[in-house]
């Protein structure tokens, strides 16, 4: 607090004496501290009643929130069945009393022989476009695979749950996710998706930052005329410059394969910072494609006349504490007509429909976003083959060669399994700054065990470079690598550290258990398993392998009720299967053995 005060005390003669707009005269804002707390959207409620009342009604007010009737689009829909047809797999919402639920089941024939239902905790969108849920387990954030698209009333997968890629309840939210879709959270940060608590919606200090300096001020009788001069115990996006004023907005309207910079995570970013600070975005660009995501609405207006011609900013229109949906179009031709005195067209209502039509985004179905390249509308669509051009950092002009190959990595593996991409992300490695990190990755991907090995015992790592989650992530990868290869003593050396840097991520432990199973440590292997299955019972690997650890030590009836409630997660385990089929070959029980052949036949040959 000592530096807190001190650092305060340095601005006080700067505050009295500059005037409003001088913005290039700061060297910081106050709550920039890495000592100041957020305080949560209540406190501003205290002082700042009105604006409160009206943000809360807005889309980002609204973006997440506790799955009860109230706040839930679904209670006023059809609560549609939907139906994955790929994998077989139907859901259907369901209410008790005030509680949300959703069931998965399978059909053959008459039958039902799959049933599974889960509890919605929360409801994550803000109902203008989409309604999608949530579920806590031991305080693990995981999405279910069922949406409510709002704009046309319809049920369906979630985006990327479609085209077989459905992951049932297994997709983790994780903080790149939370971050924009919510305000400040407690991220346990020895997890991938774990939190402490939750709050109800992107809250004020998304937008002003850490708001526990400024309220201590106000409270102490602190108080800046604002009208004159500039709080800096708060930050006030209308006095940044349009630069900073965009980063605010772009840093969750600028979706794309996001880089973090050094140790930084997700929530370093705060108001009145350079986005390129803390991280590079980068998107796909195409030869003959100007199709775009739902999230590009900065980079959509930057590549607009408006934007290059005038001094345009997103609350040039906007303006944020106010739902778009309690403003007419009339609101907005005002906006338009404050610099255009006339169109040429006689239709002069709704200028939007004109200049920034509403159209499907690539990445989600059932959505109509407006385009924010404000445009002269015409027909010359091209039908020739999108040509993919390579990724482009849309934050930041000069972006390092290891930012570059870190993105074609990160593209790889959360977008496109185009190997095209690993070509590049080596191309700029091998021209980038020294890291470890990321040549683990590459090697790892590539499935280039050899070189792996070579180059772990060839250099060293650095650990100060890194955030806990990369390292942990990285020696889990080498971890794996070396237990594939019989370095048994090394592999157990690289596991054992990515589980004290992260010891609540189960994905670590898993592999940590299934390598001391294939070295027949079999009661280490239970115990780790054990530890994972008391915090965290939605794995069906954890199962599975302990399953098979009883299997092995011809436990045969512990192997069973374990290897079921592995299937009971998941009705097309096969490893699952495979075991029951092995179970009971080794107890002569014939008619399962057949049963089983048959389970596992009809799996593989529909996938």
């Amino acid at each position: 607090m000592f530096r807190l005060i001190s650092i305060y005390c340095c601005f006080v003669f700067f505050v009295s004496s500059c005037q409003k707009g001088k913005i290039s005269e700061y060297s910081e804002y106050l709550n920039h501290n890495d000592t100041v707390k957020y305080v949560g959207k209540e406190q501003c409620r205290l002082c700042h009643a009105e604006i409160y009342d009206s943000y809360v009604q807005t889309g980002m007010g609204r973006s997440f929130n506790h799955a009860i009737k109230q706040h839930s689009a679904l209670y006023h829909s059809n609560m549609d069945v939907i139906k994955d047809t790929l994998n077989n797999l139907s859901y259907k919402p369901f209410w008790k009393n005030d509680s949300l639920y959703i069931l998965e089941f399978r059909i053959d024939g008459v039958d039902t022989v799959h049933k599974f239902t889960q509890k919605i905790h929360y409801k994550i969108g803000s109902g203008n476009h989409t309604n999608s849920h949530i579920y806590s387990h031991n305080d693990f954030l995981y999405q279910v695979p069922y949406t409510f698209y709002t704009q046309d009333s319809v049920s369906d997968l979630p985006p990327g749950f479609e085209n077989g890629l459905n992951s049932r309840f297994t997709r983790q939210i994780g903080l790149e996710c939370m971050s924009c879709h919510n305000a400040h959270s407690d991220h346990d940060y020895s997890s991938l998706n774990k939190y402490s608590s939750v709050p109800d919606g992107i809250d004020c200090e998304r937008c002003h930052g850490p708001g526990e300096l400024h309220v201590q001020q106000k409270l102490a009788g602190v108080i800046v005329d604002t009208s004159k001069y500039i709080d800096y115990s708060i930050v006030n996006p209308s006095k940044l410059s349009q630069d900073l004023q965009f980063d605010v907005c772009q840093r969750c309207h600028l979706q794309g394969t996001s880089v973090l910079k050094g140790s930084y995570s997700y929530e370093d970013f705060k108001p009145g910072m350079h986005l390129e600070e803390v991280m590079d975005v980068y998107l796909p660009r195409y030869k003959n494609n100007d199709k775009f995501l739902m999230a590009s609405h900065v980079e959509r207006l930057k590549q607009s006349s408006c934007f290059k011609n005038d001094d345009l900013s997103c609350t040039t229109c906007h303006n944020p504490h106010k739902s778009v949906k309690k403003l007419s179009s009339e609101y907005f031709d005002n906006k338009c007509m404050s610099c255009h005195i006339q169109c040429n067209d006689n239709h002069v209502n709704e200028c939007s429909s004109c200049h920034m039509p509403k159209s499907n985004s690539v990445d989600i179905m059932h959505v109509s976003i407006t385009d924010h390249k404000i445009s002269i509308p015409h027909n010359n669509f091209s039908n020739d083959e999108d040509i993919f051009l390579g990724l482009k950092s849309i934050n930041n002009d000069n972006p390092t060669n290891l930012s570059i190959a870190k993105a074609y990595l990160k593209h790889f593996e959360s977008f496109d399994d185009n190997h095209l991409l690993l070509d590049s992300a080596i191309y700029y490695l091998n021209n980038a700054k020294y890291d470890f990190v990321s040549k683990i990755k590459y090697y790892y991907l590539v499935k280039d065990d050899k070189s792996l090995i070579d180059f772990v015992f060839s250099n060293e790592i650095d650990s100060s470079n890194y955030s806990k989650s990369d390292l942990a992530m990285t020696y889990a990868k080498i971890g794996e690598v070396f237990s594939r290869n019989n370095l048994n003593q090394k592999s157990e050396q690289y596991f054992l550290l990515s589980m004290k840097l992260m010891p609540n991520v189960i994905e670590y432990e898993l592999k940590y258990a299934t390598s001391l199973i294939k070295h027949k440590k079999l009661d280490k292997a239970l115990n780790i398993l054990e530890i994972s299955l008391s915090k965290n019972k939605t794995y069906k690997q954890i199962y599975l392998n302990i399953g098979y650890i009883f299997l092995l030590k011809k436990e045969y009836v512990k192997a069973e009720i374990y290897l079921n409630k592995a299937i009971s997660l998941d009705p097309d385990y096969i490893k699952a299967y495979e075991n029951l089929l092995l179970l009971n070959q080794l107890t002569n029980n014939l008619d399962q053995v057949s049963l089983y052949s048959n389970i596992i036949s009809k799996i593989v040959k529909k996938n």
